[in-house]
C-alpha cells in the first residue's frame, strides 16, 4: 500500500470512528489524531501512523496497533477488529460512570 492509499484509508476510518462515538463522548479529530475525552477527564487517543501503516490506539494505559488487511483493521497482537475494540472500550468506560 502506498503512503497516499494509507492516508486515504486511515483518514476515512478516523472520520467513521469520530462519527460513531461523537454522540457518546467528547471527540476531537484533527491532523490524523482522534482524541476522545470522557467526563472524568480520561482520554483515549486514536491516530494514524504512516511510517508503520497502522492505526494506533492508546487507552487504559495500554496500546494497540491495527494493520489494514485489505478490508478491515486488525490488531497486530490479538487479531481483533478496530471498530469492535473501540466500541468495547468506549462502552466499558461509559459503564463506569
Amino acid at each position: 500500500m502506498t503512503e497516499s492509499e494509507f492516508e486515504k484509508i486511515a483518514g476515512d476510518t478516523l472520520d467513521r470512528l469520530d462519527k460513531a462515538v461523537r454522540d457518546q463522548v467528547d471527540a476531537d479529530l484533527a491532523n490524523g489524531i482522534l482524541a476522545l475525552e470522557f467526563e472524568d477527564g480520561t482520554k483515549y487517543i486514536i491516530n494514524s501512523h504512516a511510517a508503520a501503516r497502522q492505526i494506533w490506539v492508546a487507552a487504559n494505559l495500554s496500546a494497540m496497533h491495527f494493520s489494514w488487511d485489505g478490508t478491515r483493521w486488525l490488531d497486530s497482537k490479538t487479531g481483533r477488529e478496530l471498530f469492535t475494540e473501540i466500541g468495547k472500550l468506549v462502552s466499558e468506560k461509559l459503564a463506569e460512570g
